[in-house]
């Protein structure tokens, strides 16, 4: 005991909760001071006590800058915050105030409600008091919420308990609140705050990582991780799970396992396409007669997914929409980062009722809905689905495909990756879209990051990358730890590396990328797109082996990614595992048929197609990558050279050309040696093989 003790009063002293030479307020209350229990004199033996409590620690940011700069302004501020906002703010939550001392508080709750409670009110009371003060002598708090043990000791508190609440409050931004997971937990179904997940953080001094969660105070407040919703106005289970669900257990627990499923889910057989019931769908986009009511303003990027409809008459298989249901639901909160994604429980309400898009839309205070059917026959499954925007009840995107039914857990997890990743990209362009369209676009970081990340989507080209290299830069001038802003440059960069944008500084480039990839995974560990540019950052420094392990890691976050199973392709295919790269860029293709990155897994199979002498089909694969994306220069030499090899000279020459006109110092002796991969680090297998297309490009006309 005499050891944890001590362990605590270093750590909050280098907190800065234990300073005799700071202005100590609580000195100065009465209500403070009674709360202090005298010295014992005499009694060797002291009472020590034990007991659960919600602790919270705030610290004022950037304290000894402002004492610096205003010594008595600063002070006078912060008595009469003090005063005025946060000793009533604990005192009317039934908290106690444990310790005041210069820049920092810390107080207990019974309740761990009422301490959430607390510092809200605190929050966005210092946000108003703040509102017509400079920026550079605002006093900010940091505030962290724990509930754990604690130990009792002569009116103050010490252990673990408090310890974790302290490394909370260093994570948080200024103005902001980090919680442990009991914490969001406890306050589900009770208060309207939405948290986004941190992850597992390792602390100091604590043993074992803790689950971070930020509660998200501002609407312009950049979402990083999971986004977790908690509403006074919706049933306990809203909140978006945040465990994988048992398609993703089965499917994903190991790289083999991963391997024998992108192999099971072989192309099937398409039905005859048939227009769907007049009452398939759940939403109409009619406009309503009556005038809208008030309602809550809807979130950025928010979606509900209403229950998908049995269309088959038999009332036996009805669990697998309501299955498919479930998961998009789940997936949908990786397929877009910092959405808010409604319960399915919320939105099964409106099962079998057809009511009007903008109706739904208000009711749930969502800007988009989905809604789909499911028509099984036999060994086939028909699936309808559309994307409906709520404010003018408008269809903003329809999907029609058929699945072969090889099991029930593989034909839901096809049609979710599939939905998944074409939605979260759809919901992204049209957002952005329709901001420019209305002149909305704002100068906010979720503005920017929104309006890069479409830009990041879109078939890559050279001007596409410095739009949203622009639009990242921007974001992180307002935000510099905005996790999707860094993770949005760093991709940018990582591209215009493996697309050959730049005849030089690619070194710099991809070291600059890793630097801004490793902040944006500090601040949130689970960040599909900073692990993606991971992914092919690793592949681009010739790492393959990392490559295989980051892009696995992204299936486990989202298998709904195609850009992994194409990163997985291209590992393999520089490793000389060829039939391997093959299926994994089919696996991409299954799930993305439509992907604005289409290009690249069909670019990639084109060349292990040529790698492997199966030319005639790596020109198909390349005609349509070329079509797909049509300003991709490195395409258009593996082209020349599968035209070459199954002798179509012509066009071998025309695609040569358009590929010289680009890079007219290529070489067929040095094409290729150090990017989009250092050749050097390709395994042997594949330096090989790849005679032959450097046969097909002296074929077509490139120079020796």
């Amino acid at each position: 005991m005499t050891l944890l003790v001590a362990d605590d009063r270093e750590l909050l002293s280098a907190a800065g909760y234990i300073d005799e030479s700071l202005v100590d307020i609580s000195a100065r209350r009465p209500a403070a001071r009674a709360n202090k229990v005298a010295k014992p004199t005499g009694d060797v033996s002291v009472h020590v006590e034990r007991r659960l409590a919600a602790i919270l620690i705030a610290d004022i940011a950037g304290y000894s800058r402002l004492v610096g700069a205003d010594e008595q302004g600063t002070l006078q501020q912060w008595h009469a915050h003090w005063d005025e906002l946060v000793s009533p703010a604990i005192q009317n939550h039934a908290g106690r105030v444990v310790r005041v001392t210069g820049d920092g508080i810390l107080a207990e709750f019974a309740s761990i409600v009422n301490a959430m409670r607390c510092a809200l009110t605190i929050q966005h009371g210092m946000a108003e008091r703040n509102g017509d003060i400079d920026p550079d002598r605002r006093i900010e708090f940091r505030i962290g919420l724990n509930f754990g043990d604690l130990i009792v000791d002569r009116g103050d508190m010490w252990g673990e308990g408090v310890n974790v609440a302290a490394r909370l409050e260093a994570l948080a931004d200024p103005g902001g609140i980090c919680v442990s997971e009991r914490v969001c937990n406890d306050v589900r179904g009770k208060l309207d705050v939405a948290f986004d997940e941190l992850g597992e953080q390792r602390l100091k001094n604590i043993s074992h990582p803790i689950r971070v969660f930020r509660a998200r105070l501002r609407a312009e407040e950049s979402a990083v991780g999971s986004s977790v919703v908690v509403s006074a106005r919706m049933p306990v289970g809203v909140a978006v799970p945040l465990v994988q669900s048992r398609r993703r257990i089965l499917l994903y627990s190991g790289l083999a396992i991963a391997v024998t499923s992108c192999i099971a889910f072989g192309a099937g057989r398409v039905l005859p396409v048939r227009a769907p019931a007049p009452h398939a769908p759940a939403v109409t986009s009619s406009a309503l007669a009556e005038p809208a009511p008030a309602r809550q303003q809807a979130a950025l990027l928010s979606l509900a997914v209403l229950p998908f409809i049995n269309m088959s008459g038999d009332a036996s298989q009805d669990y697998v929409a309501d299955g498919i249901t479930e998961s998009l639901t789940s997936d949908l909160s990786r397929a877009l980062p910092g959405s808010f994604i409604l319960s399915r429980g919320t939105a099964s309400s409106y099962k079998g009722r057809a009511a009007d898009a903008r109706q739904i839309g208000r009711e749930l205070a969502v800007r988009y809905l989905l809604a789909g059917s499911i028509l099984a026959e036999g060994k086939k499954m028909r699936v309808n689905a559309q994307l409906i925007e709520t404010t003018g009840g408008n269809q903003a995107w329809s999907e029609r495909f058929d699945a072969e039914r090889v099991s029930i857990l593989q034909t839901e997890d096809e049609v979710v990756t599939r939905l998944s990743r074409a939605i979260g990209l759809k919901v992204i362009e049209f957002e952005a879209d329709r901001r420019a369209r209305e002149d909305m676009a704002g100068t906010s970081a979720v503005d920017l990051v929104l309006r890069g990340t479409a830009a990041l989507n879109r078939p890559s080209s050279q001007q596409s990358m410095i739009q949203a290299r622009t639009l990242f830069n921007d974001a992180l001038e307002i935000a510099p730890n905005n996790a999707d802003a860094l993770a949005g440059l760093g991709t940018t960069l990582v591209f215009e590396f493996v697309n050959g944008y730049y005849e030089s500084g690619g070194e710099e480039r991809l070291r600059k990328a890793g630097e801004l990839l490793d902040r944006a995974l500090t601040l949130a560990p689970h960040h599909v797109t900073a692990m993606k540019a991971s992914a092919a950052l690793a592949r681009a420094q010739g790492r393959f082996e990392d490559a295989l392990a980051i892009a696995s890691g992204v299936l486990s976050e989202n298998p709904g990614e195609p850009w992994a199973y194409k990163e997985l392709g291209l590992a393999n295919m520089y490793l000389g595992r060829l039939d391997e790269a093959l299926d994994w860029f089919a696996k991409a293709e299954r799930i993305g048929p439509r992907d604005p990155a289409r290009w690249t897994w069909l670019d990639g199979r084109g060349q292990a197609l040529i790698l492997l002498g199966r030319d005639a089909e790596a020109v198909r694969s390349l005609i349509a990558a070329s079509e797909a994306n049509p300003r991709s220069v490195g395409t258009k030499a593996l082209l020349a050279a599968a035209y070459a090899l199954v002798g179509r000279t012509d066009a071998a020459h025309a695609a040569l050309s358009d590929y010289l006109a680009a890079r007219p110092d290529a070489r067929a002796s040095t094409f290729r040696q150090n990017a989009p991969v250092p050749l050097a680090a390709t395994a042997r297998e594949y330096r090989e093989k790849r005679e032959h297309l450097l046969e097909g490009l002296r074929k077509a006309g490139m120079p020796a």
